[in-house]
């Protein structure tokens, strides 16, 4: 019934359009129209008598990989066909035909969504009017919960990029029409991967617009590749375009004007070694390891927080003080609380390695001071460990994944890098936002934060929400130095997988086009030679067991 009525609407389309007028514009500049096209003989017919309303100066189809009679369509209506016999994957065809055209406007568009003439006619003006690429508004899509993991892909981009304003739009919406200029500045061959070329267009041009909307998502055929198969979370078309993001992404944190600055910390294994040995000497061993990092801003409810703990046979805690904290300190050592101190350095992942080293529980609970923890919360962490053993016991955090636009834009980021676990129905989590809990030689891992998350979601490790714990005041606080410490992480997932962290291609035929090569760039390093004590208080934790 649906073929029929597609077959249908096209008749109807084509007797319609014959009686339509030719749709003005200025022919001082030359118009190239670009189709990519695949079996798409019920629609394509009715998709080029619009294109022809706009009289192009070429109109070129690249049909590949077609088993009905898309190519004779496309010639019957005028078209050059470029035609291939095999598929050349998802947008290929759409480079092969820039890389063909000669034209200063180059407006791309699909063969199975039939689209007015008129409504193509604001991309082609804003290229006559000195832009350089135009692009479809579906800003719709950043008011709903919840969004698919691509929107917030697209979203994160931009953001990253200085382009708010463009929110979460992209080339690979389309229509979308490119100058000349930039289209020789990114090369066609990045056209291959329309994130990347969103990008590469952003980095070179500011001359970006968004003239007009068209709800193209609507009109999608439903196909095959877009259904998730066996106990991936992701369809294969979904993994293609996760995979384009993250190559974009590698793109913008080698080239973009981010000023990333890695940390290298170098202990003093022989200072470390005595402070492991006075702490094993003077505290229990407990089957929960508390490491938490303390710096000058610190919730005042975390002192109540460790009283209750020093009473607990379960929990061990292990303070890890960076900064001056003298009231703290003071309140510790009335407390009788041993805790560490570590100086020339206020970094979380530093201060977790270093907890985690002087550690001996089986699990360890990480955490940051600023963020207000119960020890009812310290209870459901544990709880959830003792049943799930193996598992990473994460901050759920999934209420505050709402809209694109009403969520903090670190959460569109952490979305790409919670989907690098593809077998675990988890819609948000990040060890950046403490705490979490990890098995003890899950935890041995630990470096820090952003690079520790990639290492543990490829290796698919089980997942399992602990309690919401409240992370708001620490994401409106830190919000810069998290969204900097996770594009550190990213580009450790590039250097640990490949430039699209991984994932499929999902066939394209890259090699039919110019080689694409973008040279990496320099990473800053901080190297740091941290001092540190163990602060013994004079009463072993032994007596309080």
């Amino acid at each position: 019934m649906q073929y029929f009525q597609r077959k249908n609407q096209n008749r109807i389309k084509k007797k319609s359009s014959q009686q339509k007028l030719p749709v003005q514009r200025n022919h001082e500049y030359r118009l190239a129209v670009i189709v990519p096209a695949m079996n798409e003989e019920d629609t394509l017919g009715a998709v080029l008598d619009e294109i022809n309303r706009l009289n192009p100066d070429e109109l070129i189809v690249i049909v590949n990989g077609s088993k009905d009679q898309t190519a004779s369509v496309a010639s019957e209506k005028g078209a050059t066909v470029i035609q291939f016999h095999y598929p050349l994957g998802n947008d290929v065809g759409r480079a092969i035909g820039a890389e063909a055209a000669n034209a200063d406007i180059y407006l791309f568009t699909d063969a199975d969504i039939v689209i007015k003439a008129e409504q193509y006619v604001p991309f082609i003006v804003a290229i006559e009017n000195g832009e350089d690429v135009s692009l479809n508004s579906i800003d719709w899509i950043t008011h709903f919960d919840k969004a698919d993991t691509i929107s917030a892909g697209r979203y994160f981009l931009n953001h990253i990029q200085g382009r708010e304003d463009l929110r979460a739009e992209n080339l690979l919406t389309i229509p979308h029409a490119m100058s000349h200029h930039v289209l020789q500045e990114i090369g066609v061959s990045a056209l291959v991967n329309p994130m990347l070329a969103n990008s590469m267009a952003l980095q070179k041009t500011k001359n970006i617009t968004v003239p007009c909307t068209i709800d193209v998502l609507k009109m999608n055929k439903p196909r095959k590749n877009h259904v998730a198969q066996g106990n991936s979370q992701l369809s294969t078309a979904m993994q293609r375009m996760q995979g384009d993001t993250l190559e974009a992404l590698h793109y913008i944190v080698h080239h973009g004007d981010l000023d990333l600055v890695d940390t290298q910390v170098v202990w003093d294994e022989q200072e470390l070694e005595q402070c492991r040995e006075a702490w094993w000497e003077d505290q229990p061993k407990k089957p929960v390891s508390f490491v938490v990092y303390i710096d000058d801003h610190y919730d005042a409810s975390l002192i109540t927080t460790i009283a209750q703990l020093q009473r607990n046979e379960t929990v061990e805690v292990i303070p890890v003080v960076a900064g001056e904290c003298s009231v703290l300190c003071w309140q510790l050592e009335q407390m009788k609380q041993p805790y560490l101190r570590l100086r020339q350095i206020k970094k979380l992942g530093p201060a977790f390695e270093l907890g985690q080293r002087l550690s001996r529980g089986d699990y360890c609970l990480f955490h940051h001071g600023f963020i207000p923890l119960t020890i009812y919360h310290v209870a459901q962490f544990v709880e959830q460990a003792i049943a799930h053993p193996s598992a990473l016991i994460y901050n759920d955090q999934e209420k505050l994944f709402t809209s694109l636009e009403d969520m903090p834009v670190f959460f569109s980021g952490q979305r790409l890098v919670t989907m690098l676990n593809q077998t675990a129905s988890v819609e948000l989590a990040s060890l950046l936002l403490p705490p979490f809990l990890l098995p003890k030689n899950k935890a041995k891992q630990i470096g820090t934060p952003e690079t520790m998350q990639m290492d543990l979601l490829l290796e698919n490790i089980p997942m399992v929400a602990g309690p919401a714990v409240n992370v708001q005041p620490f994401l409106d606080k830190c919000e810069d130095e998290l969204m900097h410490d996770l594009l550190l992480g990213f580009r450790y997932l590039f250097s640990k997988t490949t430039v699209r962290g991984g994932f499929s291609d999902e066939g394209r035929r890259r090699e039919l086009l110019p080689n694409l090569t973008v040279e990496k760039s320099g990473l800053k390093i901080d190297r740091w030679e941290p001092s540190l004590a163990y602060v013994y208080t004079g009463t072993s934790q032994h007596a309080d067991t």
